[in-house]
């Protein structure tokens, strides 16, 4: 029904589609006669294992995934891995960590990722999941030490890999309109100033584990020309230097409430994570326009110790308080489309310097940080009014200096970590803490034990840490977790978490508290099907307003969401595949009306047995009470990307998605087809996203070569 009103309603734009859909299907069986699966884990499976063990959907760090896909398509001779190079991997813990680079200390060289089984501490999912981001090198498996390191073979050895993509909609938002031209006279922010294509480029190189280059430029639909761009260059394990960058780089040292651009773990993850500290300096990769250093930054390796410093001088995008005073906020998106949204690019200067030490034997990590920050224009968020209050303890000023202490220390089954901070400003001037316990039982169980206090005035610029707000400010709790593998092929992942919000929030004018917790649990009897079942609940107290004789009160109450999800893994043939899930969602606040929300769908894989290509076709229906009821999906979408996917009201989402290897591990073209139709509105969006129609197609084409 859905999709013959479709028809009625633009027969063009549906006659691309259909011819588009067969074109890909054609292309795809054409090219898809070469090459052979290497790989006993596909990329594609591994992300979706991510988002389906997880089970945080609409929390997973894109950036994370564009940083993992990375590794993937660069990965790590394991014969020259230290135990920061792991770090970014969510699916292993510390012990874990240390467990593969004692093996490979004591065993090198390596000859087979096969002996990735004398590592008890690693069960077969974490082995077949880190296949994907090591290799054995066949040059230096013979070598016991590090081959010798010169310029010439350095660019001599290297790999590129060149990245374009453009998306194309099939229909238009209301902010590329056609207007007169005295009205936009009048009203320049009526439109976009560009057109509503988006395109991105990425170039990588990547060279023994030594020395990488990149740059990223990227155009956002109704932006004028190309509006980002990003580069890098850094050298990693050559003599002293562990690592030295100049360009856009992250840096995440102690728990990163001092300093984390890197990416944040969802709470699900953090029973793997929590004990992972100082990550240090890497390169930035990604097409974020934000939560970046500009500039340069170095560690260096002695005895024991990791020195590291950095300098970073960024252009940041605020918008001006209305007296005038300095910057109200920070501008994240990274959209200029409009004049206005234009206006805000690039007028704050930020400068950060900063530097951490680290110490760390067998057992014990010792490490220090110290980050200051400059703004060229003070920081003056409003809070002169009853609704803006919240806002008394938020950054402000110019100068902003904060230090931590951090610790790891391993006794056998138990790894205790945390760190400390402290904020040293005029006007902010607190401090925040984060402690955890990690209880490995015994080879089946393990318990996760984390405390967390960030005080309402510690300020942390560029602090990201454990926990419910997106700032390291103005939270309590204690959580614990517990994961097992104990029941034969069942494997089990809870935890619970307790929040305290000391000050006020927006929409909250009070003190207030919230709780979460979530049981997983996937069974798999044979490695061709799993089921999986997630129940989770959130609640955190929210102003709640009513009428009584007459008068209108706010009180604190709960708002509570509720969601079970259900999924079955099946492989239907060695070629062939299915995913198929079913949502609910129940949201409660007050003396309102229950909402809900559900949604159903699947997707099925056909991937050549002779090489690495692959068609996903994709069907969700879904229907929700209100945009508060929405439910959360994992979509499969192109490379360096994460498709997760929020559905809320009534309709079907379909989409189409071919993975086409033109020359054998060389040159791809992935293109995704996606159609979305709503039963129960007659527009899509509002302002001027507003899409004056009943459903959207778009299609996303990217090309891959590697050389």
């Amino acid at each position: 029904m859905g999709m013959s009103y479709l028809c009625e309603e633009k027969p063009k734009d549906m006659k691309k589609c259909c011819f588009l859909i067969l074109l890909l299907i054609a292309v795809s069986h054409a090219f898809c006669q070469t090459a052979e699966n290497e790989s006993p884990m596909q990329w594609e499976y591994f992300v979706d294992l991510m988002a389906t063990e997880y089970g945080e959907e609409e929390s997973m760090d894109r950036e994370l995934m564009e940083q993992l896909f990375e590794l993937h398509s660069n990965p790590l001779d394991i014969n020259m891995l230290a135990q920061e190079d792991l770090f970014v991997l969510p699916f292993l813990n510390e012990e874990q960590i240390s467990d593969i680079t004692r093996y490979i200390e004591k065993n090198k060289p390596v000859y087979s990722l096969g002996e990735l089984m004398f590592i008890s501490s690693l069960g077969r999912a974490d082995r077949e999941m880190l296949k994907l981001f090591v290799r054995v090198s066949p040059k230096t498996m013979m070598e016991v030490e590090r081959p010798d390191i010169t310029a010439k073979s350095l660019l001599k050895e290297g790999k590129h890999e060149l990245v374009v993509r453009s998306d194309i909609p099939f229909y238009q938002r209301a902010g590329f309109a056609d207007f007169p031209q005295e009205v936009l006279e009048k009203s320049p922010n009526k439109v976009y100033r560009g057109d509503p294509l988006h395109h991105a480029f990425r170039y990588a190189f990547a060279s023994k584990n030594h020395l990488f280059a990149g740059m990223q430029m990227e155009k956002d639909a109704g932006e004028k020309g190309i509006d980002h761009v990003a580069g890098y260059i850094m050298l990693q394990d050559i003599g002293v230097v562990k690592r030295a960058i100049v360009g856009n780089y992250k840096i995440s040292f102690g728990k990163g409430l001092a300093v984390n651009t890197s990416a944040k773990f969802g709470k699900m993850m953090m029973i793997n994570s929590v004990d992972k500290m100082d990550a240090g300096i890497t390169k930035h990769s990604s097409t974020a326009e934000a939560g970046y250093f500009t500039g340069g930054g170095a560690t260096l390796r002695l005895d024991g110790w990791t020195l590291s410093a950095f300098a970073s001088r960024r252009q940041g995008d605020g918008i001006y308080s209305k007296d005038s005073a300095g910057i109200s906020s920070l501008k994240t998106d990274g959209l200029h489309r409009t004049q206005l949204e234009r206006s805000k690019k690039g007028n704050v200067g930020i400068t950060d310097v900063g530097g951490n030490v680290h110490w760390a034997n067998d057992f014990l990590q010792l490490s220090a940080t110290a980050v200051a920050t400059h703004f060229s224009i003070p920081l003056a968020p409003k809070n002169d009014t009853e609704s803006s209050y919240y806002r008394l303890y938020n950054a402000s000023g110019k100068d902003f200096l904060v230090g931590s202490l951090s610790y790891s220390c391993r006794l056998n089954a138990i790894t205790l970590g945390g760190e400390t901070a402290y904020s040293a400003t005029d006007k902010q001037n607190g401090f925040a803490t984060l402690n955890s316990i990690r209880w490995r039982v015994d080879g089946s169980n393990t318990l996760t034990l984390i405390g967390r206090h960030y005080g309402a005035k510690f300020v942390s610029i560029n602090g990201k840490a454990f926990g419910e707000n997106a700032s390291v400010q103005n939270e309590d709790g204690i959580f614990l977790g517990w994961s097992s593998s104990a029941f034969r092929n069942l494997l089990i992942d809870t935890y619970v978490d307790a929040m305290h919000f000391p000050w006020m929030k927006q929409g909250v004018s009070g003190s207030s508290y919230g709780y979460e917790g979530v049981a997983q649990a996937v069974y798999s009897p044979r490695e061709e099907w799993s089921l999986q079942a997630r129940y989770r609940i959130k609640s955190k107290q929210k102003d709640f307003t009513y009428d009584r004789n007459g008068g209108k009160f706010t009180v604190l109450e709960y708002n509570t969401n509720q969601n079970l999800k259900l999924q079955l893994n099946c492989k239907l043939s060695p070629s062939v595949s299915l995913r198929a899930s079913a949502m609910g969602t129940m949201v409660t606040f007050g003396s309102n009306p229950n909402e809900y929300g559900f949604a159903a769908g699947g997707n099925i894989r056909w991937q050549s047995l002779k090489s690495q290509c692959r068609i996903d076709v994709g069907f969700t229906y879904f229907d929700t009470d209100s945009y508060n009821a929405r439910v959360y999906n994992y979509e499969p979408t192109l490379l360096y990307s994460f498709g997760s996917t929020s559905y809320y009201y009534k309709g079907i989402r379909t989409t189409l998605l071919a993975n086409i290897p033109i020359i054998k591990n060389q040159l791809f073209l992935n293109a995704k087809l996606g159609m979305t139709k709503y039963f129960n509105r007659d527009t899509i969006g509002s302002g001027l996203q507003m899409i004056d129609s009943s459903h959207r197609e778009d299609l996303q084409v990217q090309v891959r070569w590697r050389f």
